[in-house]
């Protein structure tokens, strides 16, 4: 039987092709959206509608995040992204969202830096909120 060569395995932090591309992608995409920002800035019912927009999208995707915290998926990935889509217009939502993300690290920090037993409590705390959402959005479906 014939051998198959295997893909050359990378190390950890190494950039692939297909890695590389999709960063070029991203940032073809958000230079895009800055562009049209812009130009929707260039005038004040050009603001006006921007704002709008962003509220209104902003606000359904939070409300989508809402509605997924108790089911398994990633409910707070998707809160945090529509609370980064209103910060693009609001200074309140920046503030939170700065705010957030410094818990965030405060609360990482914590964990990585901590003892064993501060390790256990927030893994053992974190695996029972996802059990209960689990067990909850299980029974909510049976």
């Amino acid at each position: 039987m014939p051998e198959r060569e295997s893909e050359p395995e990378t190390e950890p932090g190494v950039r692939t092709a297909a890695t590389s591309r999709w960063r070029e992608r991203a940032a073809r995409a958000g230079a895009v959206m800055l562009r049209l920002r812009a130009r929707a800035h260039a005038t004040p019912l050009g603001r006006l509608v921007a704002k709008i927009a962003v509220a209104a999208l902003g606000t359904l995707i939070i409300a989508v995040g809402v509605v997924l915290l108790p089911l398994p998926g990633p409910g707070w990935l998707i809160i945090l992204s529509g609370l980064a889509l209103l910060a693009m217009e609001f200074r309140w939502a920046r503030r939170l969202l700065h705010f957030t993300r410094e818990q965030l690290l405060r609360w990482t920090r914590l964990v990585r830096e901590g003892s064993w037993l501060v390790r256990i409590v927030s893994v053992g705390g974190l695996l029972l909120v996802v059990g209960g959402a689990l067990l909850l959005s299980l029974r909510m479906l049976a």
